[in-house]
């Protein structure tokens, strides 16, 4: 698909902005990209009726959103990056300490991609730094609804870790942050490791670690899930197995590595194995 001006446009706001962050010039970026939405708010884009408007990041958001809400009909996927926009706005307000606006930004960049854990994470950080745990543990704990990587996972988990830790509930602090390492990558197990040291010497090395069984308990009480939610394992299965049925192999691939890496199944590792095979043989 051919790029068109405005996505141009706001995909040139947005590396300015970067540009200005890694400058250490946050409020240059705030303006900036808080211009471009004062324009982009003027073009009233997609107000015509005819379909509920997204900005999906990726073909997954897409399809986990249609498997989630199938009572939302026409779903349309537009081209310009609106979410990325407000959600960089909103994490450079966070930045400033702004944390109202931050807030109002990041929901509206959750409007447009509702599917996007990265940006839930930014909108639940609002709610840490107005230390207001409990709609930072609520929003953290719904996050987990529309995990498909390993390190958003990781990072709900560490994001409860902080709650509990805050709490002074240690052995559940424990439970999360080693729950965390099981799926972060090295930034995240280096974070996990980071909160598992305060937590040793802050109890003088009291806080135990739970059984899985008492993480089980920990999670029914506490409304999270101990693993990946089985409802996106089973959309990434079905999609990647009518594609393949469909012989669609680009996309079965696609699917099926995502059900593998939150499963680690032996039986989807030899599947997965065949289809990237016959790719390879396909492209040689």
């Amino acid at each position: 698909m051919k790029e068109t001006a405005l996505t141009r446009e706001i995909n040139d706001a947005i590396a300015k902005a970067i540009d200005a962050c890694e400058n250490k010039n946050a409020q240059e970026a705030a303006d900036l990209l808080k211009k471009e939405i004062d324009r982009v708010e003027k073009l009233n884009l997609y107000d015509d009726g005819n379909a509920d408007y997204y900005d999906f990041n990726t073909l997954m958001e897409m399809v986990m959103f249609q498997s989630q809400h199938p009572e939302i009909q026409p779903v349309a996927d537009i081209e310009e990056p609106l979410n990325r926009l407000y959600a960089m706005y909103g994490s450079v307000l966070l930045e400033l300490g702004e944390l109202d606006a931050a807030e109002e930004a990041l929901a509206i960049a959750m409007d447009w991609n509702p599917m996007s854990a990265d940006i839930a994470f930014e909108h639940a950080e609002v709610y840490k730094q107005k230390k207001d745990m409990e709609m930072f543990k609520k929003l953290s704990t719904d996050i987990f609804k529309i995990c498909y990587k390993r390190r958003e996972i990781a990072h709900c988990y560490r994001n409860l870790g902080y709650y509990f830790v805050e709490k002074q509930m240690w052995d559940e602090a424990v439970g999360c942050y080693l729950l965390s390492m099981t799926f972060a990558e090295a930034e995240g197990r280096f974070q996990a490791e980071n909160e598992l040291k305060y937590i040793y010497d802050e109890t003088k090395g009291e806080a135990s670690r739970p059984s899985l069984g008492a993480m089980r308990s920990y999670g029914e009480k506490y409304h999270f899930p101990i693993g990946p939610d089985a409802k996106i394992i089973e959309t990434a299965m079905l999609y990647g197995k009518t594609m393949l049925a469909n012989k669609k192999l680009q996309h079965a691939s696609y699917f099926l590595d995502i059900a593998y890496k939150l499963t680690e199944s032996k039986e989807l590792k030899e599947l997965l194995d065949g289809i990237n095979k016959q790719l390879s043989n396909e492209m040689q």
